[in-house]
């Protein structure tokens, strides 16, 4: 079977979507069950190899746009459209047509959209819904993103031959929600790079002294910072810790800055100043699973995910994992993850330090998020997602 893929959430910076775009596409493109894949990233054709070239390609520069002559024009173009009253939805007409063009010329290809709403299209098609937080959580999204998907994913979902959420917690919302049968929808899970795996202090020792960290010596979070990740929650409950724990174990927080979160960079301000939390910003993708993999404890207090990769990532990297209750993490994660059940900033702080003052509780939950990691993969996730396409056909 040939296959289509709207690759355009692999633009920079490559956020949760474009990580499961990038690796489903990875594992498409070499498998036996997969004729061609053709990828349309939301202004011209390419094939898998070149869209894997040029994609790796920005994660070896850390999210940077590339140099080439006609991405630079692209990106001039797009931006000028978001100035100018009515341009931006002339220039989504225009690229909805050259996806509706090149979809004629491969009429019979399963059309797979990675990100929710599906471009025009006749053919066999199946999305994928990451998560309903724009109904459950309006509060924490831009207007402009609650309105795209209010008018637009009711009749993808409609239109859907299949729809993919990656977890239960998403699907059941789905179902919920939407008047659709409920063998319409399927759960498929993620995975974790491989490049997620323990290491040593020895093997992790020449990238942290470049941020100052040491090995086994701070708690890390990675998120954006946007309203539902929890970060306000996570400082209040870092401010409760005894000042000795926090100097002992800094606070790392990696992540693009995003978006509605004046309060989070107020209270974040005062403990850089104070030196016991550190902000690093995006970083380069190679990077972060040394990071993830130094870390003592890794938490993640996010309100709501879809998936929550973040977590199977660190539970990967042999590193103890604090989250919500009630989440999609706490599905997958099945009991090897620290839960918090009310989602208070005591609480929160309270398990935080349970783990940075035992060694041996810390290892005994690293051990078993590691077993517990080994379930998933990006492998399996092709595959449960390649089983969906053959339903469809």
């Amino acid at each position: 079977m040939d296959l289509v893929l709207n690759t355009q959430s692999l633009r920079p910076p490559l956020t949760g979507i474009g990580n499961y775009t990038f690796h489903l596409l990875d594992q498409l493109a070499g498998s036996e069950d997969i004729g061609e894949v053709h990828c349309f990233d939301g202004s011209r054709w390419m094939t898998a190899e070149e869209t894997l070239r040029s994609t790796e390609a920005l994660r070896a520069s850390g999210g940077l746009a590339g140099g080439r002559v006609f991405d630079r024009a692209i990106t001039r173009l797009r931006g000028f459209a978001a100035k100018v009253p009515g341009a931006q939805s002339g220039y989504a007409r225009i690229m909805e047509r050259r996806f509706s063009d090149g979809m004629r010329r491969r009429r019979g290809a399963i059309y797979h959209e990675t990100n929710y709403i599906f471009m025009p299209c006749t053919g066999p098609c199946v999305t994928t819904v990451h998560d309903l937080s724009y109904i459950s959580h309006a509060s924490f999204h831009p207007q402009n993103v609650i309105d795209l998907l209010e008018s637009k994913l009711p009749e993808t979902i409609r239109r859907a031959d299949r729809i993919i959420t990656d977890s239960n917690v998403v699907r059941n919302e789905l179902l919920q929600h939407f008047a659709i049968p409920d063998e319409k929808v399927r759960t498929v899970y993620l995975g974790a790079d491989e490049a997620y795996r323990p290491r040593t202090g020895e093997q992790t020792s020449a990238v942290l002294a470049d941020y100052g960290l040491s090995h086994g010596q701070y708690v890390l979070l990675t998120a954006t910072l946007e309203p539902r990740k929890g970060i306000d929650t996570l400082l209040d409950a870092w401010a409760m810790l005894p000042e000795t724990l926090r100097r002992a174990f800094p606070l790392v927080l990696t992540g693009s800055a995003g978006w509605r979160n004046g309060g989070v960079l107020a209270k974040l301000s005062s403990l850089l100043a104070e030196g016991t939390v550190h902000y690093l910003g995006y970083v380069p993708a190679e990077v972060l699973p040394v990071l993830f993999s130094g870390a003592a404890v890794f938490t993640y207090p996010s309100v709501y995910e879809g998936f929550g990769l973040p977590v199977l990532e660190a539970m990967s990297s042999g590193v103890p994992v604090v989250c919500r209750d009630g989440t999609a993490m706490a599905e997958f994660a099945q009991g090897s993850c620290v839960l918090c059940v009310d989602g208070h900033a005591a609480e929160l702080s309270a398990n935080i330090e349970m783990l940075l003052n035992d060694e041996q509780v810390r290892a005994a939950w690293a051990e078993k998020g590691l077993r517990q990691a080994r379930k998933f993969s990006w492998q399996r996730c092709a595959a449960e997602t390649v089983a969906v396409y053959r339903e469809v056909l």
